[in-house]
């Protein structure tokens, strides 16, 4: 009875102190997801600020053409809408329209359709008034028309003496913000000094309000019919004192950050859960480490009891499971260990990435802007001005595009598809390529489809990083040759790129993933290709797997689950 009752006192001890570390990690990580729930607050900021910033000038620049001041003269703009369309398919703009100075609309991009603004007053809005009287006007509303969210920019339409005579506005929408943001595991919400929601990763939070509104403020909104019908009832909001909200019975961690343009605040909402979770993740470890630790002291014990006792069978595999025991939890130590360095290694590249995303996501857009400003404004085609300085603006697009992916998840669009077709659109985009160093494709396919459900773009990105590390591999040899197969096994497909070059050279999978490891000269590579890949694989539920071939050179093997129509 002694015995078992200083056991129990000191599984109490243990219990006591594991509770206080407990929560001791809780206060620690929360202090953490503070700290980078600010961070990514202010990336979100800067994002929506580059989104309402992006055709900024396009309203002025299509003032300018003679076609809009024209149009405005002979009261007839029947034959700029259709230019107007194609001005807003150049800038990618929802819609770009033109009035007079009673506020007709005389001409419009989505003329001939059923929500056509043409004969459609606007003269109420905001952005109207502020281009009557000179100014360039910004206002974000729920379409009179179309019903539909969006940014309206405006500028005045001058004659030749300088006199005002009509308002060109163009229509930006942002619901791919907020579909971008449902994926990210964060609650996201954008409000004006109204407190109503503009814009929010669910889509039951807008268009709601933080605060009721006072008669005064739904006065106003309602003269200027901003948000048409929408009822803007209160959310169950709650700030506390200690930087944590409460939002429809549910506590989160509150971080804010100011778009000061339009005096909106993005508010960013970090579930607790996780933090709670890492906790008692690490609480689990120790434990773990601490029975460890236990159970070779018990091992040690054993073996020389082991030396006095008869050497017995019961012995012998009561030993042989503490070892066993003691085994499995070291290996599960070390995988937990390797499975958070990875995941803070990832959450700094985040970081970085949204910092160098936003530094370079403002010029990249003013030079594109510049360059669809110039066209538009020569009546120019697409990308026929400069096509040097337009590749150039695509290839530093395409690098920010890589260093996003780490910075903000993407959204799914998920399908069923054939990885054979996925392969061979792969295999077009990097066809050049492989003419330009003699490489040989031997392709072994399937006889029949080999159905996955995913997002074939993504895939289709993973299978030409993996086409074209094989090019670059056999660029120098004597043999030139990939043969790439796709198949299934065991329940799952597989496309195998496989390359002669020199092989992996001793380098693992976890190696080749590691974000920026490259063997690639600079200016060559960033070493993100397989980081990215074996995102992508993961998020679609498949891995990436790599071996040095049987002959020479190396082998990759895309894994991803097949479709339940091909099961």
């Amino acid at each position: 009875m002694k015995h078992y009752s200083k056991l129990l006192q000191r599984l109490a001890v243990i219990v006591v102190v594991s509770a206080g570390f407990y929560v001791a990690l809780v206060q620690y990580f929360s202090r953490q997801e503070v700290w980078q729930t600010e961070n990514r607050a202010a990336f979100f900021a800067s994002t929506i600020d580059d989104a309402l910033r992006r055709l900024w000038h396009l309203p002025f620049v299509i003032s300018q053409n003679e076609a809009v001041v024209e149009a405005l003269q002979n009261g007839n703009g029947s034959a700029l809408s259709p230019r107007l369309r194609e001005f807003a398919l150049s800038a990618d703009a929802d819609h770009i329209f033109l009035m007079d100075l009673t506020g007709n609309t005389i001409a419009a991009s989505n003329f001939g359709t059923a929500d056509s603004f043409i004969g459609n007053s606007y003269m109420f809005r905001p952005y109207f008034r502020d281009a009557v009287l000179g100014g360039t006007g910004q206002f974000f509303a729920i379409g009179a028309t179309t019903g539909e969210p969006g940014y309206f920019v405006s500028a005045p339409v001058r004659d030749n003496a300088g006199g005002i005579i009509g308002v060109i506005v163009v229509k930006t929408g942002l619901d791919s913000l907020s579909r971008a943001w449902q994926n990210s595991g964060e609650r996201i919400l954008v409000s004006n000094p109204d407190t109503v929601v503009l814009l929010a990763s669910d889509n039951v939070d807008q268009f709601r309000t933080l605060q009721p509104l006072t008669d005064p403020a739904r006065q106003s909104l309602e003269k200027a019919q901003q948000f048409g019908d929408q009822p803007l009832l209160p959310l169950d909001w709650q700030v506390g004192g200690n930087g944590r909200v409460t939002l429809d019975g549910a506590e989160y961690l509150l971080a804010e950050a100011q778009i000061k343009q339009q005096d909106w605040t993005v508010y960013l909402l970090s579930d607790l859960t996780g933090i709670r979770l890492r906790a008692g993740l690490v609480i689990a470890g120790v434990l773990a480490a601490l029975f460890g630790v236990i159970i070779a002291i018990t091992g040690f014990r054993s073996a020389r009891l082991r030396e006095a006792l008869w050497k017995s069978d019961a012995d012998r595999v009561r030993l042989t499971r503490e070892i066993e025991v003691r085994r499995a939890a070291e290996s599960d130590l070390k995988v937990a260990k390797d499975g958070l360095e990875r995941a803070s290694r990832l959450a700094a590249l985040g970081q970085l990435s949204a910092s160098i995303t936003h530094e370079l996501g403002q010029p990249i857009s003013a030079m594109r802007n510049y360059l669809t400003a110039e066209e538009i404004a020569t009546d120019a085609p697409p990308n026929s001005l400069n096509p040097q300085l337009s590749g150039l603006v695509d290839r530093m697009q395409n690098i920010n595009n890589q260093l996003r992916f780490f910075a903000t998840p993407g959204v799914e669009d998920s399908r069923v598809f054939d990885l054979r077709r996925a392969n061979d659109a792969a295999a077009e985009l990097v066809a050049h390529g492989m003419s330009a160093t003699n490489v040989t494709l031997i392709r072994h396919y399937a006889q029949g489809a080999v159905h996955v459900a995913g997002n074939q773009q993504r895939i289709e990105q993973v299978l030409v990083n993996l086409l074209r590390n094989a090019i670059d591999a056999v660029s120098g040899q004597a043999l030139r040759q990939i043969t790439v197969e796709v198949d299934c096994s065991d329940r799952r497909a597989f496309v195998r790129v496989t390359d002669t070059g020199t092989g992996l050279e001793g380098r693992s999978m976890d190696n080749l993933q590691e974000p920026f490891m490259t063997t690639k000269s600079s200016g060559v590579g960033m070493g993100l290709g397989l980081a990215i890949s074996a995102q992508i694989a993961k998020d679609m539920n498949g891995t990436i797997e790599a071996q040095d071939a049987r002959h020479s050179g190396a082998e990759f093997t895309l894994w991803l689950p097949l479709s339940e129509e091909h099961q």
